[in-house]
């Protein structure tokens, strides 16, 4: 199969793995622990000015929203998955949050120029291709204005289990490039939509979605590349957390 045909294929899948279990976001679904992101979240907002225009890129439920407005700032909320948007609107409505607004749009859609004090992305980055990121990281950049703030979130796998992954795919004849996890995509994301949500465990629904895990190294250089300067960096809850600014 040829690998563009193919990843607009995994992208598909992303998004109706995303609609499907929507609407158990905010009941069951993805609610983790995750006291690093909090922490970061926090570093975040602490180097925003008073009433930041923020953006929420691959926000989903919109988890981190409610945390953005209550300390004074209006948020842009996209995602591709418009059922996780529904989420995001029915637990966050627009009379009681004026302040905070959805659009469906992906990651890769985006072309906000200099329109946001600071941006967020997180635990979404996993979905994107090696083709798209380092586009992303510069839509990132372009839609900050000089001197701007970015928090996003890097998965940190186990490298071995990529390893392994990588030579399942390749033996099935897929696309692969090295750091994709696809190899259990197909059957897995066909058992997820099969169920009902209120039946879809994490450990069922991870595989079934398209995963690429570039190297810290390479994300840093993207990074630099698109004119954005590193802050801080840390560990935690199975993720890199990156605070980088745009130069002014």
């Amino acid at each position: 199969m040829e690998r563009a045909e193919w990843l607009r294929r995994m992208r598909a899948h992303t998004e109706a793995l995303y609609d499907h279990p929507a609407p158990g976001y905010w009941v069951t679904f993805g609610l983790y622990d995750n006291e690093v992101h909090r922490q970061f979240i926090e570093k975040f907002l602490g180097r925003l000015g008073a009433h930041s225009s923020l953006l929420d890129a691959g926000c989903g439920a919109g988890r981190y929203d409610g945390r953005l407005v209550e300390a004074g700032h209006s948020v842009l909320g996209v995602d591709q998955s418009g059922r996780m948007l529904a989420q995001a609107r029915e637990h966050f409505p627009q009379e009681r949050f004026p302040a905070l607004r959805y659009v469906k749009m992906g990651l890769q859609e985006r072309d906000f120029e200099a329109e946001f004090d600071g941006v967020i992305c997180v635990d979404a980055m996993e979905h994107v291709s090696p083709e798209d990121w380092p586009g992303i990281v510069a839509h990132f950049q372009k839609a900050l204005r000089p001197g701007g703030v970015l928090y996003f979130t890097v998965d940190a796998p186990d490298w071995s289990e990529v390893a392994e992954a990588y030579e399942r795919a390749k033996a099935q004849g897929l696309p692969v490039v090295y750091g994709e996890v696809v190899d259990k995509v197909d059957t897995s994301s066909a058992q997820v939509l099969a169920l009902d949500w209120q039946a879809i465990s994490g450990e069922q629904s991870d595989p079934a979605v398209y995963h690429y895990h570039p190297s810290l190294e390479q994300v840093r250089a993207w990074l630099d590349q698109a004119g954005l300067v590193i802050e801080e960096e840390g560990t935690g809850v199975w993720y890199a957390h990156f605070l980088v600014r745009k130069r002014a």
